[in-house]
């Protein structure tokens, strides 16, 4: 189970990057104009023996250069341009831009531009690391070295590809005003009971990756049945865990029957009286992927921002500002919140490809079960 092995250290190296394009550059320090949009960029210089990778001096005088990024997010907005901010204020010669959405809306709008040539995203970061190997096989991922990437476990990173930037977990919460702890379901089944029957809340999985995560790893472990007496618990259908609390609020719904962990623990942190509850049988957890596009306008600046994302000063920033956990191995968990270590973690057991590759098929179920007018 990935809980054991989050428990682990690991001290791994990534292997060396192999040249395959000639950058020249002196040629691009000295003004010449940059690469086409559809051309990949190699930060190494040389060839052969010769062949040697940019120095740190040398990728700044590029990102200078370049002068701007853009960072395609799911991380919700506010956090995501404080978390801009923080980088901004390290790096103050790059302006910064955010195209913020769920993650499949900016899945679709990343293919849009793949499609048309006209590529403006420079690094993504959403919830669905299925999304990230498909971009992987298709050619459309950068090939970078992070060194910070040596503090994250294999099992959450594509050696040269991406690493994740951040973790997050589905839980039920309740609001403590109208429900005790004692009568909040403590598994899954649970929210099976009558007594839930429309009053419970779930985040959509046709726009979010981690209700698609819920689903999948639920499905996983209880078969497609748990989902289809699920469905006839006549659910209210929320776009966002924002949208799923207020309605927790409102008396809407008495139960958040999948909902992001860290929107619990915000919410509690500025007084709303709501809890969360980690399923003993098992807590689905997602990883939130980082990667520069091949085709990124402006690979420098990005890689620039890589570097911070995944050292600890950036890592420290992500659990700080939204609450998510790092996998970095020497970064701690939220204040407040258990360490990964101490739930009992659901997460993908096979190959990133397989999840990637039965996500058509499985939308499509699920849209049947919760969404039947979409046909």
């Amino acid at each position: 189970m990935i809980d054991r092995r989050i428990a682990h250290t690991f001290g791994w190296m990534w292997r060396a990057a192999a040249a395959s394009v000639v950058v020249v550059l002196a040629a691009l320090l000295a003004g010449c104009p940059p690469p086409a949009d559809n051309e990949i960029r190699v930060t190494v210089t040389g060839s052969g023996a010769n062949a040697r990778e940019l120095t740190g001096e040398e990728i700044v005088a590029l990102a200078r250069r370049e002068a701007e990024f853009w960072w395609y997010t799911s991380l919700p907005e506010k956090q995501a341009r404080e978390y801009l901010k923080r980088f901004e204020a390290d790096h103050p010669f790059i302006t910064t831009h955010l195209v913020r959405g769920s993650t499949f809306e900016i899945v679709r709008r990343i293919d849009r531009e793949l499609a048309r040539g006209q590529v403006r995203a420079d690094a993504v970061h959403v919830l669905d690391p299925g999304v990230f190997d498909d971009l992987r096989r298709r050619g459309e991922l950068y090939a970078y070295d992070a060194p910070d990437a040596r503090h994250i476990a294999p099992d959450y990173q594509e050696a040269r590809q991406w690493a994740a930037m951040r973790a997050v977990t589905v839980c039920i919460a309740f609001d403590t005003t109208r429900l005790s702890a004692d009568d909040a379901p403590r598994t899954w089944p649970e929210l099976l009971d009558a007594r839930w029957r429309g009053w419970i809340g779930l985040k959509d999985a046709q726009t979010g990756g981690s209700a698609y995560a819920q689903y999948y790893l639920l499905r996983e472990e209880y078969g497609a049945s748990f989902w289809r007496r699920v469905a006839a618990q006549r659910p209210h259908m929320f776009r966002s865990s924002a949208d799923t609390l207020r309605a927790l609020a409102s008396g809407e719904i008495d139960l958040a029957g999948g909902i992001l962990g860290y929107s619990v623990y915000q919410a509690a942190l500025e007084g709303a009286p709501v809890e969360a509850v980690w399923p003993e049988d098992g807590v689905p957890m997602t990883v939130g992927p980082l990667a520069i596009l091949s085709r990124a306008p402006h690979p420098h600046a990005a890689i620039l921002f890589v570097d911070f994302a995944l050292s600890k000063v950036g890592q420290q920033a992500i659990v700080d500002i939204s609450g998510c956990y790092s996998l970095r191995d020497d970064v701690q968990p939220p204040p407040g919140r258990p360490a990964l270590s101490e739930l009992n973690i659901l997460d993908q057991d096979g190959s990133w490809a397989e999840y990637r590759t039965r996500q058509d098929r499985l939308q499509s179920e699920y849209s049947r079960l919760f969404h039947p007018e979409s046909e």
